[in-house]
């Protein structure tokens, strides 16, 4: 029989000359993660020792390295090797007990950075089950040493710094975590698996889990490339299953890969987040239970003589999200208060059985592709210019909110170049290292601030200044009001500025912006926004500038839009005079 050496690579993870896996153990040779054919002759040689121990609990390299092992039976390069017994493998695999496999999609957590790109695992699906929930979730993610701060730990996990370590726990866990904890939707896809592709899957899992981690990078060796390498051992020989065409690999890009593979998913699940559906309970409450519940929570109190089961359910799911969203730590009273409306609720009728509807947009099949080209025209006081702007990702505020969370924006590496005709000079008009954005509502039950923060070197046009830059970044905290197609926002901050062209090179202070979005049918968006910012190094009542700007977004797929701005930017430390701007944008995804 032909041994298959495509195969062979794809069981050690190999590409671009060696191997990604970085644990030790998991190479029988010296040499293993960047020779193939070296760590093919000594696992050969493995399999055929008795006495050999390996991996991290010093079993024989038969019961560790099984899906190796299968596949060289399967080769004929073992007819004479000894068949060494298994428990510990047979007791895993029987724990397990699975019969399938489900790809699930943790939709993107807003007020977590590192979150904002959502999250994937897998759940192995047990034969004659009765609640998933009791299920096993294999997950891959960074393990940090240490509780790092925010930044250290995205500057880790975009460069280096964590390994990346393979998870086996109950679903339910995962559930708690993402859809109750992080109020993060959780989308599942059942997978078409036959039993051999299911059994090559899980016997690499475990060789996985047995020896090795991997440094974990966001961009490229994350939760979401990492299984679709896993996955792509089982469906040995389809070689779409793990391909991906960019230098970065999005959770939401896996699922979207894995919709255009025909017969892959077999079907779907919602499972709305413990948020929505308290928000979705709040729906159903009248004003004056709204208020009822309110004063219930206010005073930590539940009235003896209470009936209505409608505010009931509503103080338990409010509690219920609080125990959550505050990591497990109501107080006392809230506890007593918690117990004591279930023991009320449970004398009560139970509640009517409805099923409710939840928006389901942000599944990412549905969504536009990260990356994006742009075509601009723009008229700055009179004077035009054209340009271009490639963006690397992701999604930004007057983009097609289809398959994203409506009205956040993560755009980060981007860059643009203009030609001026009056001046025919050609010039970068505008970097982007990063430029969050997150209006989280601000609800009773979900008191949690919107936020703004980026690093960007732009256009300067509050000064005389003739194509001109500076290093812009501010950090912005405040106040969102949703509906499901409308959000305002108020938000305060501080900014920092630093150019040649300043006076003293930089400027600071503080800065507040107010800002209106809305999607108007499915083709169109407005936005409206104003910001002003004072310089807190001169004298705040001279020193400021302001910035007004009307958005329109068209979109007539999800491939592409069209854009219309129009801003006025005052001069620095008047209103009086101003640089009026105009840009026509057509972009297209890919």
């Amino acid at each position: 029989m032909d041994f298959d050496y495509k195969y062979w690579e794809k069981l050690l993870h190999f590409k671009k000359g060696e191997s990604l896996a970085d644990g030790e153990k998991f190479f029988l040779s010296p040499n293993g993660k960047k020779n193939p054919e070296a760590e093919l002759r000594a696992t050969i040689s493995a399999f055929f020792d008795p006495n050999m121990k390996v991996g991290w609990f010093n079993y024989h390299p038969q019961c560790v390295f099984r899906a190796r092992y299968e596949f060289f039976k399967e080769s004929g390069l073992l007819k004479d090797a000894p068949v060494i017994a298994c428990p510990e493998l047979d007791e895993w695999k029987a724990g397990l007990n699975a019969e399938s496999i489900t790809l699930i999609f943790s939709s993107s957590y807003p007020n977590n950075p590192s979150s904002l790109f959502g999250h994937t695992l897998l759940r192995l699906n047990q034969k004659d089950k009765k609640n998933d929930l009791l299920d096993y979730a294999v997950a891959f993610s960074a393990v940090p040493e240490k509780d790092d701060p925010g930044l250290i730990f995205a500057f880790k996990g975009f460069f280096g710094g964590y390994k990346g370590l393979f998870e086996v726990t109950k679903y339910y866990t995962k559930v708690n975590e993402y859809n109750n904890g992080e109020s993060r939707d959780l989308i599942e896809y059942n997978l078409s698996m036959t039993p051999a592709e299911l059994d090559r899957t899980i016997n690499h899992l475990w060789e996985l889990y047995q020896t090795t981690y991997f440094d974990y990078y966001f961009a490229d060796e994350n939760c979401s490339a990492v299984l679709a390498d896993l996955i792509a051992v089982g469906y040995k020989d389809d070689v779409r299953v793990n391909a991906h065409a960019r230098w970065y690999y999005l959770p939401g890009e896996m699922v979207k890969h894995f919709s255009t593979l025909d017969g892959r998913i077999k079907s779907t699940n919602y499972r709305p987040s413990l948020k929505k559906q308290v928000a979705k309970m709040w729906e159903h409450l009248t004003p004056a239970e709204i208020s009822e519940v309110k004063d219930i929570v206010d005073m930590d109190e539940l009235p003896e003589g209470i009936t209505n089961t409608k505010v009931l359910d509503a103080v338990i799911g409010y509690l219920d999200f609080t125990h959550y969203r505050i990591k497990h730590s109501l107080s006392e009273g809230q506890q007593k208060m918690l117990r004591k409306a279930l023991i009320k609720r449970a004398t009560l009728p139970k509640a009517e059985m409805v099923k409710e509807i939840y928006d389901q947009s942000n599944m990412p099949e549905f969504s536009h592709n990260p990356q994006k080209f742009s075509f601009f025209t723009r008229v700055e006081n009179h004077n035009t210019l054209a340009g271009f702007e490639i963006k690397q990702g992701y999604h930004d505020l007057m983009s097609n909110d289809r398959g994203f969370d409506a009205f956040s924006q993560f755009d980060f590496l981007n860059a643009s170049l203009i030609y001026d005709f009056k001046n025919k000079k050609v010039d970068y008009d505008k970097i982007t290292v990063v430029d969050l954005i997150s209006l989280h509502e601000y609800r009773f039950y979900d008191p949690q601030l919107s936020w703004r923060a980026k690093v960007t070197n732009e256009r300067i046009y509050d000064l005389d200044c003739k194509l001109c830059h500076k290093v812009n970044g501010n950090a912005y905290g405040g106040l969102s009001f949703r509906s499901p197609k409308t959000v305002f926002s108020v938000m305060l901050g501080v900014f920092g500025e630093v150019s040649s062209n300043l006076k003293k090179g930089f400027r600071a202070g503080p800065g507040s912006e107010i800002s209106f979005y809305a999607q108007l049918g499915e083709m169109y968006k407005i936005g409206l926004y104003n910001e002003i910012r004072f310089d807190a190094t001169k004298k705040i009542a001279d020193d400021y500038y302001n910035q007004f700007g009307l958005r329109h977004s068209f979109f007539t797929d999800n491939k592409r839009d069209y854009r219309f701005e129009s801003s006025v930017v005052s001069q620095f430390g008047s209103f009086k005079k101003n640089t009026v701007i105009h840009q026509v944008t057509y972009g297209q995804f890919f």
